[in-house]
């Protein structure tokens, strides 16, 4: 068991690294077998330009706190999507898309266990258990603001960000799932118009149960119970009393959830893009407040994927872990230090300027055409309500394609980043005003005032922390049990591959050992039979091992001694990713080359190391002296040679 997570990886990664290296070079060796004749050309001719194109590979970053976001602070589910790809056979994006392919498929798995979730955890952040009930024919105000934390309802549906951030349905009053984003949009630009207006809605928001929810309407001002106007944004939210006159929470938020989709699947695609680029923010125009807030909760969800629960247990993906001790979630998790806030300004910049860099590219400046990739995401189809699994794997596809050709001629790949930015897109997607809705307004019923105070979606993470903290981090363990699974299944595979070619030397050597020492035994046996050469030469040997016996070293323990008895014996296999582990700390190239020709230096330890325990095999010998043993009664036993093979 590893004490320290962060080294349990580096181990991990550096174990599949070696394994997959081994494989890498075995199969090169076989090829090579098979070219013989062209080595010492390619090697003399082309040692010196490879080795001066690795050397150049070494990337270094313009911005050293971009290094810091992006390298030093991995979460689990960063450091699992690595292994991911070390386990995979290099160079096989066939590995990316089976990926990408799951992530799909996943959405489509996830969807009612988020709306549990949500229901779960908003009757706990509400105080309340499963039985608790909110007052009915009640009238509740609360501001835009506090559900809007992207500020979506500002946009136009119609617009370019529109369309790929609201709900692709139009509005269809009573048919679900209902495109609740567009309608809170739409009671805004009709005030003080209920959704129950003949006109539209003409009945109150009627739950999957055919009960009534509530009725919502737009106003910019109401009279608080001391007889004060206030002024602002505000959604007016009227509760009814279900027919089990229990009107519990927990029935609300659930009959509520089944009548929208929470996860837009544009929305969710526009967010990846967002989050690579910047290209929402670029085609709104958001100011430095807005963007920098948008950066800090990036910063923040990646906090909580950092996060470990429960460190007595094995990876919890079911919902009901807790905090650990060592996790303190007080304010100061949500603060930035001065890193922190030279990254937001940074990007901050960037969106400004309409730029983005990558590290691929030696953080060049590339331009971002957002109107192009926006535009892509809102070519996808879909159809809401149904199964998208096909579409889904395919927008995938699409976008990641789009994205390269976008950055054109900079060979950019955009799978690992694209899939590492999952959880967090699915985050944002999923907290819109369709979903923050009952939340803050049952709040409200409850008489908790303070959820008025939310001014951003950092305000929103720090009052409701608990909620927050819990919601992201349970999405985060679904992708990391889907990415666990898939590294078992890899790591288990490529462990057969090696445990078969240890298995197969042993085998292999137990039979040139039989057949070597049969072959000595019978020339043995001739030359005795013939002549006194073999006695005398071992007579020679044995008077010489007399004299050394005179001159014996201190013996190791017995019992450690014995317990070699469970050792497999020497391996070729394991000898040449010992020496591969070696190099690796001197910095000796260990992978092919640039080129993508075979390391002939490994290739040669391989040959090497397999020659001398050919040899070994074939013609090594031991001697074991035994000293006298004693013998109750008799006395005791002569000393002797005992000759045997190492295996």
């Amino acid at each position: 068991m590893a004490l320290d997570n962060q080294q349990g990886y580096t181990d991990i990664k550096k174990k599949t690294t070696l394994s997959q290296k081994y494989r890498k070079v075995k199969k090169d060796i076989k090829d090579l077998e098979k070219k013989t004749g062209n080595n010492f050309e390619t090697w003399a001719g082309g040692v010196e330009t490879k080795y001066g194109k690795y050397g150049a590979q070494k990337l270094k970053s313009a911005e050293n706190y971009l290094n810091y976001q992006k390298k030093n602070l991995k979460t689990q589910f960063d450091e699992l999507l690595d292994i991911k790809f070390l386990s995979a056979e290099s160079g096989d994006t066939k590995s990316m898309k089976y990926l990408k392919k799951t992530f799909s498929a996943a959405l489509i798995e996830l969807k009612p266990k988020i709306e549990k979730i949500l229901a779960e955890l908003m009757v706990k952040t509400l105080g309340c258990d499963q039985d608790s009930s909110f007052p009915a024919n009640t009238s509740v105000y609360i501001k835009v603001k506090s559900i809007d934390l992207l500020n979506l309802l500002k946009e136009e549906p119609d617009s370019l960000v529109g369309q790929v951030c609201y709900e692709s349905n139009p509005i269809i009053y009573q048919n679900q799932p209902f495109s609740m984003n567009k309608e809170l949009r739409n009671r805004i630009q009709n005030i003080n118009i209920p959704y129950s207006a003949p006109s539209f809605g003409n009945s109150n928001y009627i739950g999957s149960s055919g009960q009534d929810l509530f009725d919502i309407t737009y106003v910019d001002n109401y009279i608080n119970p001391l007889g004060q106007t206030v002024v602002g944004d505000f959604f007016k939210i009227d509760f009814f009393p279900r027919s089990s006159n229990t009107n519990k929470i927990s029935e609300f938020l659930e009959d509520y959830f089944k009548t929208i989709d929470i996860i837009d699947y544009k929305h969710l695609y526009a967010n990846l893009i967002q989050n690579l680029t910047g290209s929402l923010s670029i085609e709104k125009g958001d100011g430095d407040t807005v963007n920098g807030d948008f950066t800090k909760i990036m910063i923040i969800m990646k906090r909580i994927f950092g996060l470990c629960f429960d460190e007595t247990q094995e990876i919890d993906v079911s919902g009901i872990s807790k905090l650990s001790q060592s996790d303190n979630i007080d304010d100061s998790f949500f603060e930035f230090d001065e890193m922190d806030l030279k990254y937001i300004d940074f990007i901050n910049s960037n969106i400004k300027i309409k730029v983005v860099e990558f590290e691929e590219c030696q953080n060049v400046k590339l331009t971002v055409d957002s109107n192009s990739l926006l535009t892509a995401v809102n070519n996808l189809t879909y159809f809401p309500g149904q199964n998208n699994n096909n579409q889904l794997n395919d927008a995938s596809e699409e976008l990641t394609e789009t994205m390269k050709n976008s950055f054109f001629p900079f060979e950019i790949n955009f799978d690992e980043t694209f899939l590492k930015e999952y959880p967090r897109a699915l985050v944002m997607t999923i907290l819109s005003p369709k979903t923050l809705l009952p939340l803050i307004a049952l709040g409200k019923s409850l008489g908790q005032d303070l959820y008025d105070d939310v001014q951003s979606f950092v305000d929103f993470a720090k009052k409701f922390k608990t909620f927050f903290v819990a919601f992201v981090s349970k999405v985060g363990a679904e992708f990391v049990r889907i990415i666990f699974n898939l590294i078992k299944k890899d790591i288990l595979s490529l462990s057969q591959v090696i445990l078969t070619d240890i298995n197969d030397e042993i085998r292999k050597k137990k039979e040139v050992l039989v057949l070597a020492l049969i072959a000595i035994a019978v020339k043995l046996v001739s030359d005795f039979r013939s002549c006194k050469s073999v006695i005398d030469e071992l007579l020679s040997i044995l008077n010489l091992v007399q004299k050394n016996l005179e001159k014996k070293k201190k013996p190791l323990p017995y019992a450690l001694v014995k317990s070699s008895q469970v050792l497999q014996g020497f391996s070729k296999t394991r000898a040449v990713i010992n020496v591969i582990e070696q190099f690796d700390k001197l910095g000796l190239p260990t992978d092919p080359m640039p080129d993508g020709s075979p390391n002939l230096m490994l290739a040669a330890v391989d040959a090497i190391i397999g020659g001398i325990d050919k040899e070994e095999t074939q013609n090594g010998q031991v001697q074991v002296a035994i000293d006298p043993l004693s013998l109750t009664p008799i006395g005791t036993t002569i000393p002797q040679v005992m000759f045997g093979k190492k295996l």
